[in-house]
């Protein structure tokens, strides 16, 4: 069990950062929370042990300031890309 929690836990911070990343309403800050997010995990996919973990420490953090920055990007909206 502790080893499909382990390989879980990647998995389901990779979906949730992607998410989170979707509900930018900003074209540019969505498709660069996207490229970023699959970016650090192609990065960090052969991490291991207390590697592993401290980049899954950071990835939740990531994910919280990206919460905060979705939401700001929801108070504060911009003109309409070109791109949308």
């Amino acid at each position: 069990m502790a080893t499909q929690a382990a390989t879980m836990a990647p998995l389901t911070l990779f979906r949730n950062l992607l998410r989170q990343s979707k509900t930018m309403k900003d074209y540019n800050f969505r498709t660069y929370a996207e490229r970023r997010v699959k970016a650090g995990f192609l990065k960090n996919r052969t991490l291991q042990g207390e590697a592993a973990t401290a980049a899954l420490v950071s990835g939740m953090e990531q994910l919280e300031v990206l919460r905060r920055q979705a939401v700001l990007s929801q108070l504060y909206p911009s003109a309409r890309s070109v791109m949308e």
